[in-house]
């Protein structure tokens, strides 16, 4: 028969296997065990019969083999399934530590967002508050070059006084003064100036860098709660508590915080830097509005006194002018008296000349030096002495009263000038700039209360703010 001539084989088809091989036992797994130490027995006769016995001990030993393999897969199931367990346990455990160093991470960076949020809103403050100490500064400037144009126009309009009056007295000295204090009180303003744009550039500088860093820890709290949205979903019944609590992030590198705190000292230490400027700059201007005021007082006192010592030697003067007017009304009456006298003196004088010279004409023998002709020669020399003595003195008096005429003409035409220069030193006085005020600038300096973001600030030009620093 054919079925005689097969060699008996297993259910899988496998080589049979001697009586005398051992069973292994299974270490790949409950199938791959029964497919590679499954025990073939070898056939008793030709035909393949077997024993009875051989194929119960066959069949009994299959059904041990796949109990054996049932209890391993148990087993393997009971293995996976505690696998498993400690597999999620370490799994919520990380995810525990990790939601943890979230939450920290987030809250140390909330914080140090605080505090670049406030060190950027009173960097923003600090600039608002130079920028207007710029303005402040600037207007100022203005102020006190508007004062040296009007130095130079009354300096000018004082040049323009008469000849006689062009002196160089106290109120010229007092202007050259507020030349040169204007001057320098420009230049020290300017030199502010450029401190405060300095100051101003370093600060938007640094509110640059907080405003980056304040994105950037933005973008990151951003994203550490994307992450936290995106966590482990667990089996039923395993989910972590929804609350871990805080704990200090020690692990942090220093890098990441240290950063952040030196803009924010740097910032700080800036933020002093422009209180100090502002401080500076407000006592220059104090100190110069002083000086100045001080100086515009010494200028118009001595304009004042000026005006005051023309106007009392113009009123002496006058008296002068008004004594001479009288010595010359008095010489003139005394040259219309000798020009009168003369006139009296001259027919006698005329007389006596001709009756000497009509007595002449005698003939010879009668040409006698009597009595009458020495009477006569008398009457004439003492006329004529009388006449020569009056017209001396009556070209004296022409004279003094000549030299009277031109003292007054002098006299008249001084006062016209001292007139005319006192009208220019009032004029000069009214063209005065506003006197500069100082009534309570920084009289007592003391620190103004704390800064309160987003309220508007009480700190004014006069008295300069001190910043507190901020502890963390």
């Amino acid at each position: 028969m054919q079925h005689q001539n097969r060699t008996p084989s297993n259910h899988s088809g496998s080589p049979a296997r001697s009586p005398a091989s051992p069973i292994r036992p299974m270490t790949g797994g409950w199938s791959a065990g029964i497919t590679r130490d499954m025990v073939v027995l070898p056939p008793i006769d030709g035909f393949g019969h077997k024993l009875p016995q051989d194929w119960a001990l066959e069949s009994g030993h299959t059904m041990a083999t796949a109990s054996h393999a049932t209890l391993l897969s148990d087993f393997q199931r009971l293995q996976s399934r505690k696998e498993m367990i400690n597999g999620i346990r370490v799994t919520m455990a990380s995810e525990a530590k990790t939601m943890k160093a979230f939450r920290s991470k987030m809250h140390q960076t909330k914080n140090l967002k605080a505090i670049l949020e406030n060190t950027l809103d009173k960097t923003d403050y600090e600039v608002g508050k130079m920028q207007e100490c710029r303005e402040r500064i600037q207007t100022e400037r203005e102020r006190v070059s508007g004062n040296l144009e009007v130095n130079m126009d009354r300096r000018q309009h004082r040049a323009q006084r008469p000849e006689r009056e062009l002196v160089h007295d106290v109120a010229h000295k007092h202007l050259d003064h507020q030349t040169t204090l204007l001057q320098d009180i420009i230049l020290k303003l300017d030199r502010c100036v450029e401190e405060v744009e300095d100051s101003l550039d370093h600060l938007n500088k640094i509110k640059w860098m907080l405003a980056a860093d304040l994105a950037d820890k933005n973008s990151s709290l951003e994203l550490d709660n994307k992450c936290v949205d995106l966590g482990l979903s667990w089996p039923e019944g395993e989910a972590p508590a929804p609350e871990l609590p805080l704990a200090p992030l020690n692990h942090v590198p220093t890098t990441w915080k240290v950063q952040t705190m030196q803009t924010v000292e740097l910032a700080l230490q800036q933020h002093q830097e422009a209180n100090d400027l502002r401080l500076k700059s407000a006592k220059i201007a104090h100190n110069a509005k002083l000086a100045e005021k001080v100086q515009y007082d010494v200028v118009q006192q001595a304009l004042e006194k000026r005006v005051g010592a023309i106007m009392k030697m113009k009123k002496e003067m006058e008296l002068k002018v008004q004594q001479v007017q009288k010595e010359i009304s008095e010489a003139t009456r005394t040259k219309h008296r000798l020009e009168e006298s003369i006139s009296l003196k001259t027919p006698p004088l005329k007389i006596t000349w001709q009756r000497y010279q009509t007595r002449a004409q005698r003939p010879d023998r009668e040409l006698v030096h009597d009595e009458v002709e020495h009477a006569l020669k008398e009457q004439y020399e003492a006329l004529h002495a009388t006449v020569e003595a009056m017209h001396l003195q009556l070209e004296q008096v022409s004279q003094h009263l000549k030299d009277l005429l031109s003292t007054k003409a002098q006299m008249d035409a001084d006062i016209a000038d001292k007139t005319e220069t006192v009208e220019m030193e009032r004029q000069c006085h009214a063209m005065a700039p506003p006197r500069p005020i100082t009534r309570g600038v920084l009289l007592g300096w003391h620190p103004v209360s704390e800064y309160h973001p987003h309220r508007e600030s009480t700190i004014s030009w006069d008295t300069a703010a001190s910043t507190k620093l901020m502890s963390y």
